[in-house]
C-alpha cells in the first residue's frame, strides 16, 4: 500500500498510540497540520523538479536523459526470455564462421588429421 514499508497493522498500531498520546480533542489539528506539511513538501519536490528539468534542457541533456532510459529498459529486460531481436547477429556471425572454417561440432577430414 505505502511505499515506505508501513502496512494495514502498522498504520493502526500508529493510530492508536496517537489517539493515547496525543488524545481525541487535538488529533484532527494534528492530522490537518500533518497534511499541509506533507503537501508543502510535494509542493517543494514538485518544483524542484520542475527546475532540474528546465536546467536540463537549457543544457541539452534531454537527448542524454532519453538515452538513459533507453539504457534502464534494456537493463531492466528479464534474462530468463528467449532471444529474439538480438540473437539475429549472433546467428549471422555464425553462419559466416561456419562458411569460412567450418563447422567446429563436426570432425575435419583433412589427411593431416590421419
Amino acid at each position: 500500500m505505502f511505499d515506505f514499508g508501513v502496512g494495514y497493522t502498522e498504520m493502526f498500531v500508529i493510530a492508536v498510540v496517537a489517539i493515547i498520546v496525543i488524545g481525541p480533542k487535538d488529533l484532527p489539528n494534528v492530522l490537518r497540520a500533518f497534511g499541509k506539511t506533507v503537501g508543502k513538501l510535494r509542493g517543494m519536490a514538485r518544483e524542484f523538479q520542475g527546475h532540474l528539468d528546465g536546467a536540463m534542457k537549457e543544457a541539452g541533456l534531454e537527448d542524454l536523459k532519453k538515452e538513459m532510459q533507453g539504457l534502464k529498459n534494456l537493463t531492466n529486460t528479464d534474462p530468463m526470455a528467449p532471444a529474439s531481436k538480438s540473437s539475429a547477429p549472433a546467428k549471422a556471425a555464425d553462419n559466416s564462421f561456419n562458411t569460412y572454417f567450418g563447422d567446429p561440432a563436426k570432425p575435419s577430414s583433412s589427411p593431416d588429421a590421419q
